[in-house]
């Protein structure tokens, strides 16, 4: 048996804007396997959202040793409009992706675009309608919608398109917790039906979802593995100027005052159960 090609694999990728001084990306080396479910952090001007346009196939890399994106080289214009079919992008304001006049018409857009016939479109955006709650507001106007609902719209338009990946970058930054909350089980939702997600982000309670994280640094990947491995890394977390989802705040909290857990939770439903653990630890 041959041995698996990563669905993107990255080697010596390099960005720089135009009157810039440094490179946004400066060397970066990455792979993601199909499947995968891969959050990318940092802090501000790392390379995040630069890594996430290269990605969808929407600006030309500087220089880079392989650049291959769903099986297409985005170092040639052939190769980025190719990639631009494959991977969907969602970006964090919904409003600069939403063209249609009603949810039906702007979910239906990009199939139109295809010259699908109407038969496939229309069943086609039934069903990204149903997938993503939106069936009883496919008349609405898009401005009338809450930020969640333009987001999940948003995201239904992108992968009305069948894809073979989706890269989000921040789209939860300008939402309400409700909107939030129905964003990322959108997410969820299509990763465990097998869309391989690369998703960007600055709100560490997110990173858990993944079941890798890259942390980047002044353009470079700087570390690759597991949301736990990274949070329990406390200096690598300080030293990247990261902060900790909130269930790992209250663990670092309850070890302060004596009363360390046994792992480091990532979530709420985490912490709960590290604290029932430690509860009958004690009774015993």
């Amino acid at each position: 048996m041959g041995v698996a090609i990563p669905l993107i694999r990255l080697r010596g990728l390099r960005y720089r804007y135009g009157g810039a001084g440094a490179d946004a990306l400066d060397g970066l080396d990455l792979d993601v396997e199909a499947g995968e479910f891969l959050v990318v952090v940092g802090r501000n001007g790392s390379g995040k959202s630069t890594l996430a346009r290269l990605l969808g196939g929407l600006d030309r890399p500087t220089a880079a040793g392989e650049a291959i994106v769903a099986g297409h080289d985005i170092t040639t214009p052939d190769g980025r409009l190719a990639a631009r079919r494959d991977v969907g992008v969602l970006f964090q304001n919904p409003e600069n992706q939403l063209v249609g006049a009603t949810v039906e018409e702007d979910v239906a857009f990009g199939l139109e675009n295809l010259a699908l016939p109407q038969r496939e479109i229309r069943d086609r955006v039934d069903g990204m309608l149903t997938a993503f709650g939106l069936d009883d507001l496919r008349t609405r106007q898009p401005h009338l919608l809450s930020g969640g609902q333009k987001q999940r719209t948003a995201l239904a338009g992108v992968l009305a398109i069948p894809r073979l990946a989706l890269v989000l970058d921040e789209p939860t930054a300008m939402l309400d917790p409700a909107g939030r909350r129905d964003v990322l089980a959108a997410v969820s939702g299509q990763w465990r039906d097998g869309l391989t997600i690369v998703y960007v982000t600055q709100e560490m309670d997110e990173v858990a979802l993944g079941t890798r994280v890259l942390a980047v640094d002044a353009g470079r990947a700087i570390f690759s593995g597991t949301p736990a491995e990274l949070f329990g890394d406390t200096a690598a977390v300080e030293r990247l100027g990261l902060g900790l989802p909130p269930a790992a705040e209250v663990a670092v909290a309850l070890a302060e005052l004596g009363r360390p857990l046994r792992n480091v939770p990532l979530s709420a439903a985490e912490l709960v159960g590290e604290l029932s653990d430690a509860q009958a630890g004690d009774a015993r």
